[in-house]
């Protein structure tokens, strides 16, 4: 693993949005990610999404599920239509899905919270509305987002907490660069076994 990088690009106003902080120039410097905690009675639980053009969405979910693979597409507003923070409001979400990457509580949330926090702290995102108690949704610079999604997807099969948390580890040490390229690898309909490879690399060592 190559040390852990400086992290995503860093907003440069702290009380608007700056397109720059989202990396995503191809929607105009709109989010690519976006996490929503939800709890109730049972409990917290928090899911990633990854906010796509419907006609994007839809697509790739005909290529999974002609490699018998499953993907989950909500319109934005259905999950994100009464959020009240500024990126929600900032752009027009008409025709935006969003994709769920993975949605995780308990023993597994409790292992990542401490890369939710860093990788969010480290680009200049509040983490708390992820991170405290109560709703909160967050939207993510692109190389946040996609780090948690290699998270999020890899932490879910795993049983024992103590993998849970090394494989959290191990994201958290990667750089921005091998996290495009396994999150490339993961997503993929002809690579199908992206995911367990990942997890085979950073939790192997755990006996």
């Amino acid at each position: 693993m190559t040390a852990r990088p400086g992290g995503a690009s860093r907003a440069s106003e702290k009380d608007g949005l700056d397109a720059r902080s989202f990396g995503s120039s191809v929607y105009g410097g709109r989010p690519n990610f976006a996490l929503a905690r939800r709890e109730d009675a049972e409990g917290a639980t928090l899911a990633l999404y990854e906010l796509l053009p419907d006609e994007q969405a839809a697509a790739r979910r005909e290529r999974l599920e002609r490699a018998n693979r499953r993907l989950a597409v909500e319109p934005f507003a259905s999950v994100f239509g009464d959020s009240s923070v500024v990126e929600a409001e900032s752009w027009s979400w008409t025709d935006w899905s969003a994709v769920k990457v993975a949605r995780l509580a308990e023993s597994r949330l409790r292992s990542i919270l401490p890369l939710i926090r860093e990788s969010l702290e480290t680009a200049d995102v509040d983490p708390g509305p992820a991170t405290g108690t109560g709703n909160g949704d967050v939207f993510l610079p692109e190389a946040v987002g996609v780090r948690l999604a290699l998270a999020f997807t890899g932490v879910k099969p795993i049983q024992r907490v103590d993998r849970m948390r090394a494989f959290a580890r191990g994201v958290a040490r990667m750089s921005d660069e091998e996290c495009y390229y396994w999150h490339a690898k993961c997503r993929s309909p002809s690579s199908p076994n992206g995911a367990k490879a990942l997890r085979t690399l950073l939790t192997d060592h755990v006996k």
